[in-house]
């Protein structure tokens, strides 16, 4: 690995290679979403009966503000429902509408292909060494400060 430009370049170019992958498969099957509007679908789908605004802000270390703007869109689109929370009142409630709910069975398994081009020729073995790293790496800068680094 070049030093000089530090692991940093290598995640940056590979999620922005994978980010332009799927805006390319989405554009081309004429999918009128993004992928972070997708991963927020998909999540919602997932944590069913439980979806709320604040969760899936801290699921995808989003601002609340982009968090909501996206949210917004996926309403206007006719996907999701926005409400509050029965019992507390300053909790919004997402829920997929039956729109929503066809659009996520129609593309889990393009999704499912889409993903699977990146595990292409990588074992499991080393798959999980790579997502060993990639943790290893969050827990590291977990706690950074100033104060943790040494001056020049």
């Amino acid at each position: 690995m070049d030093s000089s430009k530090g692991f940093g370049h290598y995640l940056d170019r590979t999620v922005k290679r994978i980010q332009l992958a799927y805006q390319k498969a989405f554009k081309d099957r004429n999918i009128d979403l993004t992928i972070e509007q997708w991963v927020i679908l998909q999540q919602i789908y997932e944590l069913g009966d439980t979806a709320s605004q604040r969760e899936l802000t801290n699921l995808n270390f989003r601002t609340r503000a982009t968090t909501s703007r996206m949210i917004t869109n996926l309403v206007e689109k006719g996907y999701i429902t926005k409400s509050l929370f029965e019992r507390d009142l300053k909790r919004y409630k997402l829920e997929l509408t039956p729109r929503g709910r066809g659009l996520i069975e129609t593309l889990l398994p393009f999704i499912k292909e889409l993903r699977a081009i990146g595990y292409r020729n990588i074992d499991d073995a080393d798959f999980q060494v790579f997502l060993n790293v990639l943790n290893q790496i969050w827990e590291n800068y977990a706690n950074v400060s100033v104060a943790n680094i040494s001056k020049l």
